[in-house]
């Protein structure tokens, strides 16, 4: 008994000194950044705590014996019945749907121009001219 009391006072006597020699040697802003670590781990503990404690509350086993079930009818039987299978219309069918004229008769969109918000002064849809090349002889 002695010994572990012994042993834990020596733990202790390290963990302190060991904090005090660390705290030294940090600066502020680490030493900040410790501090916070340490009371958001400390803040933590009591939600965590609660959580637990609702989750191990509801899987208890109740007290209360159940009374016995009545016996139940046997569900009905289901039956699905499928279509059978239809071809799939071709692109005739769909030609004159709703009396829209074809796609050949719409007329041409004008082309779009586009503008890169803080780029360079470039169209994206216009090819770069090719770049010539002289090569040094």
């Amino acid at each position: 008994m002695k010994a572990r009391y012994l042993g834990t006072l020596f733990g202790l006597a390290f963990a302190i000194t060991l904090a005090v020699i660390v705290g030294q040697r940090l600066s502020s802003e680490a030493m900040a950044v410790m501090v916070g670590v340490i009371a958001g781990v400390a803040a933590s503990i009591p939600t965590s705590l609660i959580v637990v404690w609702f989750a191990t509350r509801t899987t208890m086993p109740r007290a209360a014996p159940e009374a016995p079930r009545p016996a139940q009818q046997a569900e009905p039987r289901i039956i699905v019945m499928q279509q059978p299978a239809q071809p799939m219309p071709t692109s005739a069918a769909y030609q004159n749907y709703a009396g829209y004229p074809p796609a050949a008769n719409y007329p041409a969109l004008p082309a779009r121009r586009f503008t890169v918000i803080g780029g360079a002064e470039v169209s994206l849809d216009e090819p770069e001219p090719p770049q010539e090349v002289l090569w040094q002889r």
